[in-house]
């Protein structure tokens, strides 16, 4: 795919919009014409990119835009446009759905997770610009919805996820930084030329510099708050506007549950969800080659044939399956393998009570590996009776996920001889969770 092709195919068509942003939208134009809202039109527009990407790119190839290199507010550009204008072009919107052979589930939820990461980028900006007690900030806010776009529509015409991390992989296919790719869209579109100073190339300002750590910091909030990396940027942004890092990370948490509590779809909640991580090693299960356990005997069929093979040919010393229980909202011991007789798990209830690390773990499907001095960190933050019972070892721990339906969860150590678990007999151990999943 040839990126001035690309381009100019994206600028040859109109893009749908998430599906509960049309119904607003529907809503809003279906009114008396004195009683349409320019400004909830553009509180609309904010909250959904692509339909901010609608608007833009309206005005983007405009003279006078393009003279002063300003970047217009929503609401300006609304009112500029004309209220029979605006009516006539969002009466023409469609929505972004699930199309058998031509979009795929798990595409559409990653192109509202990327939408959604960008919602809280522009959140943050507009937060730590206010700390430093700069009040223009739209620019900015309008810079951080746009910038997740290319990815977004990349995944859209390719329809499958990425093998890499999302913007490298846009970048890498096309030989190109995503800064780059970035920029050359904007002038492509057009859309309005004042987001270059923003998102083009040039002298780092503090704005410039503020929008890339605000866009690194929710692009990579699912690989863990506590990783270094991610709390440097924190650090810098600290300095840049003379906050403490205490503040700017506040800022963080507020934009994923501002955006977690008006979502335009399911994966906006997601940002909020990785703030809610346990520290660890995280990594989301692949579940795009799944298949299908049909029907309750051969779930449990595949169950006992895991945990043989963890055990055979993993060499795992324990593995427990705790069965989901709905009733009691709790997890009991289902089957076993290397556990003593009369050993206190074989009796123990995980009772699932909000703040304790089974529920943060069964809060969605995902996989946990605790060595030594993580566990320990857990010990210490959780008074969960299970770290009372496991001995000192490190463990590796997944949730079983049938849909959106808790199943259960396996647990893996090698107790007995405290033998550590290296990176490959670990992924080895999700994958065979993993398989276990249906596909939807």
């Amino acid at each position: 795919m040839d990126l001035a092709n690309w381009f100019q195919s994206i600028s040859e068509r109109r893009w749908p919009i998430l599906p509960s942003t049309l119904n607003g939208v529907k809503d809003a134009c279906a009114r008396h014409n004195d009683l349409i809202s320019f400004t909830d039109l553009a509180n609309l527009c904010l909250s959904d990119p692509l339909l901010l990407f609608d608007l833009l790119r309206v005005v983007g190839g405009s003279r006078a835009l393009q003279r002063n290199e300003s970047v217009p507010s929503v609401e300006q550009t609304l009112m500029l446009m004309g209220l029979e204008a605006v009516v006539a072009r969002f009466g023409k919107l469609s929505a972004m759905h699930v199309i058998p052979d031509k979009l795929d589930a798990e595409v559409v939820e990653a192109v509202e997770d990327w939408l959604g990461r960008s919602r809280v980028a522009a959140l943050i900006i507009k937060e730590w610009l206010s700390i430093a007690g700069e009040h223009k900030v739209e620019d900015c806010f309008v810079a951080a919805l746009i910038y997740n776009l290319p990815a977004c529509l990349y995944l859209i015409y390719r329809n499958q996820l990425p093998d890499k991390p999302l913007l490298q992989e846009v970048a890498d296919h096309f030989g190109s930084d995503y800064s780059k790719l970035l920029e050359q869209f904007v002038r492509a579109i057009p859309l309005p030329a004042g987001l270059l100073t923003l998102l083009g190339g040039g002298a780092p300002t503090k704005r410039k510099q503020l929008l890339k750590l605000a866009m690194a910091t929710a692009n990579s909030l699912e690989q863990g708050w506590w990783r270094a990396p991610w709390n440097v940027g924190l650090d810098v942004a600290a300095k840049l506007i003379g906050a403490t890092s205490q503040q700017v990370y506040l800022g963080v948490v507020q934009a994923c549950l501002t955006v977690a509590r008006q979502p335009r779809a399911p994966a906006y909640t997601y940002p909020a969800r990785a703030i809610l991580f346990i520290e660890g090693e995280y990594k989301r299960p692949q579940m795009k080659k799944a298949v299908s356990l049909a029907t309750p005997d051969q779930l449990e069929q595949g169950i006992r044939e895991s945990i043989r093979h963890l055990s055979n040919d993993l060499k795992y010393e324990r593995v427990l399956y705790y069965r989901y229980d709905h009733d009691s909202h709790s997890l009991r011991l289902k089957y076993q393998v290397g556990l003593a007789e009369g050993h206190a798990l074989r009796k123990l209830v995980l009772e699932l009570e909000p703040g304790t690390f089974f529920a943060l773990l069964t809060s969605k499907a995902q996989s946990f590996h605790a060595p030594e001095s993580v566990r320990n960190q857990l010990v210490r933050k959780y008074e969960d009776d299970f770290f009372e019972h496991i001995g000192d070892s490190e463990f590796a721990v997944m949730s079983l996920y049938l849909g959106h339906r808790l199943a259960g969860v396996f647990y893996v150590d090698n107790g007995r001889s405290g033998r550590a678990i290296d990176d490959t007999s670990y992924h080895r151990f999700k994958e065979l969770v993993a398989r276990l999943t249906p596909h939807h």
